[in-house]
Formats: C-alpha cells, sequence, structure tokens
C-alpha cells in the first residue's frame, strides 16, 4: 500500500491575508494545485480522501481531471486543528494560542482554548483516522489524502510510531506530497516526506513553453 498525503495548497491564512475562517486559495495557491496534478497523472489510486474545508476541496478541484475515475470522500475528520477563539478576527493567532497553553499551567500539548481542540487531541484524531484507512483497505490499495499542516503531520507521525513532540523539528509545505508505503503488516517501510519538487518541475516546463 503507498499513502499519498497532501497538505492543500496557499491560503490566504498561509500568506497572511485577513480572510474568513474557512479561508479560499490565493492566487499563487490555485497555481501551485494546478501544478500538483500533474504529479498525479500517472499514479494508480484506489481512493481519495478530502477535507471539506475550502482551501483543501480547492485544491482537489485542480487535480480532478487527473484522477477523474477515482472515487471521493469527503471527511470532517480530516479537518485542521481547531483553534476556537483563536481563529477569528481574519487570521490564526497562533502566539495567542500558546501563549494561553503555557499560562494555564498545563503541559501546553494539553490545552484546548474555548471552543478549539488541543494538540493532542489533533494528534490522537489524525492517529484514530490512520488505523481505520488500514482495517478499511486492503494492501494492494494506494490512497490519496488531501488535508492540512498539523492534522496531516500528525498523521505521518501517528504513521512511523513517533510522538507530536517530534513536530517541532519539522513541518509540511503548501502543495508539498508526502508518501508512505506500507508492507503487508501495514508498516511502514519506505517514507519520502514534504516534497515539492513537483512545483519546481512544472515551473521549468513553463519556462521551456514560453521560451519556445
Amino acid at each position: 500500500m503507498k499513502i499519498y498525503i497532501v497538505r492543500h495548497a496557499q491560503s490566504s491564512r498561509n500568506a497572511r491575508i485577513k480572510s474568513r475562517e474557512d479561508a479560499s486559495l490565493t492566487a499563487v495557491g490555485e497555481e501551485q494545485a494546478r501544478r500538483l496534478g500533474n504529479f498525479f497523472e500517472n499514479v494508480k489510486l484506489s481512493k481519495i480522501y478530502c477535507s471539506p474545508l475550502s482551501r483543501a476541496r480547492s485544491t482537489f478541484e485542480k487535480i480532478k481531471p487527473f484522477v477523474k475515475k477515482i472515487p471521493v470522500q469527503y471527511s470532517k475528520r480530516m479537518i485542521e486543528i481547531k483553534m476556537g477563539k483563536y481563529s477569528k478576527n481574519g487570521h490564526d493567532d497562533w502566539k495567542g494560542y500558546f501563549k494561553e497553553a503555557l499560562d494555564s499551567g498545563k503541559p501546553y500539548h494539553l490545552h484546548f482554548p474555548k471552543g478549539g481542540e488541543s494538540l493532542q487531541g489533533c494528534y490522537n484524531r489524525a492517529g484514530n483516522f490512520y488505523s481505520n484507512l488500514l482495517k478499511k483497505h486492503t494492501n494492494k490499495e494506494n490512497l490519496l489524502l488531501i488535508g492540512h499542516g498539523f492534522f496531516s503531520l500528525y498523521l505521518i507521525l501517528n504513521a512511523l510510531g513517533l510522538d507530536l513532540f517530534e513536530g517541532k523539528y519539522y513541518q509540511l509545505n503548501n502543495a508539498s506530497v508526502s508518501t508512505l508505503e506500507l508492507d503487508k503488516k501495514n508498516i511502514v517501510r519506505k517514507f519520502h516526506i514534504n516534497d515539492y519538487n513537483h512545483l519546481i518541475r512544472e515551473g521549468m516546463k513553463l519556462k521551456k513553453i514560453n521560451s519556445s
């Protein structure tokens, strides 16, 4: 089994542009998503799972022409970590989120703000989603997951048997593709994380076309 994990393309909040909570893609994000499509043109997939949030759905719409006959399921279990009051006012206030967590006296990963979710909660949710995938699909199937930065990273950490604190040392870029290759016992034997070479390759193709 191969699991392809895509973080959505750049959203307005990723670009620090004030926007609604369910942010849409920027012009840069639209082009990143278009370039993602070509990556999957020759990839054999059995099923696609996608977050229902706008930035993930819009990313998938650009990939869709290259994976036309593959069944798709939108799952609320794949949404990004819920920041509660810290996702209001047009931007994601991570500074405020972590300040409140540290001031609470609890371990920061266990604290959750009003209307929000703890880091541990998101990590557990991602782990449960991953476990359910392994139960639902055979080892001969290849899956595509289109989601978000924290959720996708935490899913990868669960798959590799790593705790959420490992997430301090690396992150997933917008429009990146991470690949997990599992053996018959559903143990990850090969992995490639945060690949965005496809964005560069498509840029090189465009340069050739424009200069010819």
